[in-house]
């Protein structure tokens, strides 16, 4: 298991994370997707894969695994089931990747999931399902490149953290008078990236040549600072997606 920074989750109640999110107007259909990050929450994290001396033999890109989180490197969610995103890069056939999710204090693993990826490069979400979190609980991630399985240590990695929370009243309110285009923008003012992204990915997915769902996911991305590379990469379904193992 790899060794990371001890954790210190810094949170604020949730009435001040949502910021009376039930007073947000709902915004037009074209209107582009701003993310408001929740102040004073951030945790240890690795949204980049680092560079390897050299290309691995199971890469076959030099474009680096990069998660789709925050600045922050933590997620809010509302789901007992969170999907997270991340860009991958090209690999061969021999690779592998794994999930984990751990216990915040990272003594306990809540669940590990294992995928063939596919030949492709690009934005692939991968749904928690052998688990589910516990509202008000924080939990730590990581996500891999296997090339060598005898070989641990020459892994590609990310890694950072997820919060499951419970939405107020008003924010549900919200949530149920607006249209899925809306709802993506509705769970970004409130702060709540991983629902916000997910959401939106699942848009994409659906109607992929939507102009207005791209400049959303272009706006939602850049807001977060990622590269373009990932911000333009495309999203991966079905046959193309990693395979659950």
């Amino acid at each position: 298991m790899k060794t990371f920074l001890p954790y210190t989750f810094m949170t604020v109640p949730l009435a001040a994370i949502i910021g009376f999110s039930f007073l947000i107007p709902l915004i037009p259909a074209e209107a582009r997707i701003t993310f408001k990050a929740p102040a004073a929450l951030g945790v240890p994290g690795r949204r980049v894969a680092g560079a390897s001396r050299k290309l691995e033999q199971c890469l076959l890109d030099n474009k680096p695994l990069t998660a789709i989180v925050p600045q922050s490197n933590i997620g809010l969610t509302t789901a007992a089931n969170p999907v997270l995103l991340f860009y991958v890069p090209k690999t061969s056939a021999q690779a592998q990747l794994e999930l984990v999710v751990l216990t915040a204090d990272e003594k306990n693993i809540v669940t590990k999931q294992y995928y063939k990826p596919s030949s492709k490069a690009g934005v692939v979400s991968i749904p928690l399902t052998n688990a589910s979190l516990e509202v008000g609980k924080n939990y730590h991630w990581s996500f891999s490149i296997i090339c060598d399985s005898k070989a641990r240590s020459r892994d590609h990695f990310v890694h950072g953290g997820i919060k499951r929370i419970q939405a107020e009243p008003g924010l549900t309110t919200q949530l149920k008078n607006a249209s899925p285009q809306q709802v993506v923008n509705v769970y970004a003012q409130a702060g709540i990236w991983q629902d916000s992204v997910a959401k939106l990915a699942g848009l994409r997915y659906s109607r992929p040549n939507d102009a207005e769902l791209k400049a959303d996911w272009e706006g939602l991305l850049q807001g977060a600072e990622l590269k373009a590379d990932v911000v333009n990469a495309p999203l991966l379904q079905g046959q193309e997606a990693p395979q659950l193992q």
